[in-house]
Parts: structure tokens; C-alpha cells; sequence
């Protein structure tokens, strides 16, 4: 069973929407089966932008821009997160 796993550019000034995103996607994908296929990065990434706009909803976020971004290279598939266009968390499923 793989898991999503995170990586951080900012690992200890994380803005409180980030915070908020990275809980809601270890609560929902806590005990799911996960193969890391292309299905899996498109349901993260459904579920990533739905939380990062219930968090522009409730004006948590400042940014202008915050966009994710699905990546495949050398066979390693990711999920990107950036702000303002700089990259600021990596998900993978391990």
C-alpha cells in the first residue's frame, strides 16, 4: 500500500493555508489504497486545488497565484504546488 508523502521548499514558515491543504490530505488519504498511478496524481490533484480553493474562499490566502501541477520525470510522477510561480511543496505516493 503507498502513501502520499510531501516535500517542503519552505519547511518552517509555511503559510497557514498550506498547513491547512497538507492536513486535509493526510486526513483523506490516511488508509486509502493508493497504486501511484496517473488516476491517483489526478484525484490528488482534484482534491488539492478543491482545498486550496476552500482556503482562497476563506480568505486564507494572500498569494495572487497558486496553482498545481502534475510532473512526470524520470519515471517519477509528482504533484507540485507553487505560489506566485515558485514551487513550494512536492507530493508523491510511495
Amino acid at each position: 500500500m503507498a502513501k502520499v508523502l510531501y516535500s517542503s521548499i519552505i519547511p518552517n514558515d509555511k503559510p497557514q493555508w498550506l498547513l491547512n491543504v497538507q492536513k486535509a490530505v493526510e486526513n483523506a488519504t490516511r488508509g486509502m489504497y493508493l497504486q501511484g498511478n496517473e488516476r491517483d496524481f489526478q484525484n490528488l490533484q482534484a482534491f488539492v486545488n478543491a482545498e486550496i480553493a476552500a482556503q482562497r474562499s476563506l480568505g486564507n490566502i494572500r498569494a495572487e497565484k497558486v496553482k498545481t501541477e502534475i510532473r512526470t520525470d524520470e519515471g517519477r510522477t509528482v504533484l507540485h504546488i507553487y505560489r506566485n510561480y515558485q514551487l513550494v511543496q512536492t507530493y508523491y505516493i510511495e
